[in-house]
């Protein structure tokens, strides 16, 4: 294994932690958007709340490995869709924004549509590149495009209501835990009707999405069955799996793009400094806020 592979590797791993965290996230915006249950509001605030910008350390992560360590791939996807990156970069400026805002001035509440608006854009736009970059196009306005796109946003609400359900138990809210049961199985039907037939039109032929689908029939199971633990792990599995899967289709010649091996050596010396530093501090502002309890009277949003 060369050190490009590696560092591809590493990409995909950050990739799919920006996927299963903040691709939650934004999930979790458009289950607000969606929502007139103010029970349901506060779920996902308070879910939210200790890690809605915690969770961009990982694009963050993707971009400096992809300029350092691919400099050619990361001119010719920025050159050919900056529209659309800037797109999903506004969008996370604005969702940021008025999420804190909204607590501010509580009355306004054209923040919550911005929020939830932005929350929908995001990932759409990420989504309709990569799908574009996978198969080989030129415009993230494409079929191939706008597929990725509505895919993408799928997943991420999918995610997002497989996640709440824990949350809205621990919560002690017995209604919103089986509503968002019903939003999770919703989705996930989505995704499955999306996924399956868009893998064949579009020539997808990984063993990754075989994965994908049985964890995502288990995950169906799980939901019903009232097994909210264990559907995390199934749902995360399901959905990671499409990125690797898409990946894997692409083809790409990393080799070729990679930066020469003293740039890389040194890339990878600088990350492992770096993550002695995050990964522990990442994970235990997770356990902090699984410990945590919801404030007493919530502000909406």
């Amino acid at each position: 294994m060369s050190l490009a592979d590696v560092a591809f590797g590493l990409v995909m791993v950050g990739l799919s932690a920006y996927l299963l965290f903040g691709g939650a996230d934004f999930g979790a915006g458009l289950w607000h958007l969606l929502s007139r249950r103010r029970a349901d509001k506060d779920v996902i605030e308070h879910a939210m709340g200790p890690v809605w910008e915690a969770n961009h350390v990982w694009l963050i992560f993707v971009l400096v490995m992809t300029w350092t360590a691919f400099p050619p791939i990361f001119a010719s996807v920025m050159a050919a869709h900056w529209v659309p990156l800037s797109l999903a970069a506004l969008g996370i400026v604005a969702r940021g924004s008025t999420f804190v805002f909204a607590k501010a001035v509580p009355d306004q509440g054209w923040y919550a549509w911005i929020f939830g608006a932005s929350s929908l854009v995001t990932p759409y736009c990420f989504g309709a590149v990569a799908t574009t970059v996978t198969t080989g196009g030129t415009s993230w306005l494409s079929a191939a495009g706008v597929y990725g796109g509505v895919l993408t946003t799928a997943l991420c609400a999918y995610l997002a209501a497989v996640y709440l359900i824990w949350d809205a138990r621990r919560l002690g809210d017995a209604d919103a835990t089986l509503r968002f049961q019903g939003y999770a199985v919703l989705s996930g039907v989505v995704v499955g009707l999306l996924a399956l037939p868009g893998a064949v039109v579009f020539g997808v032929r990984s063993p990754m999405l075989i994965v994908s689908a049985a964890a995502g029939l288990a995950s169906l199971v799980l939901v019903l069955r009232r097994r909210y633990v264990a559907v995390r792990a199934t749902g995360a599995l399901a959905v990671v799996t499409v990125l690797w899967g898409a990946a894997e289709t692409a083809g790409l010649d990393v080799a070729a793009a990679a930066a020469h091996d003293a740039v890389l050596q040194v890339v990878f010396a600088a990350l492992g400094i770096g993550a002695v530093v995050l990964v522990p501090s990442l994970l235990w502002l997770y356990v902090l806020f699984q410990r945590s309890e919801p404030p007493a009277r919530p502000r909406p949003l």
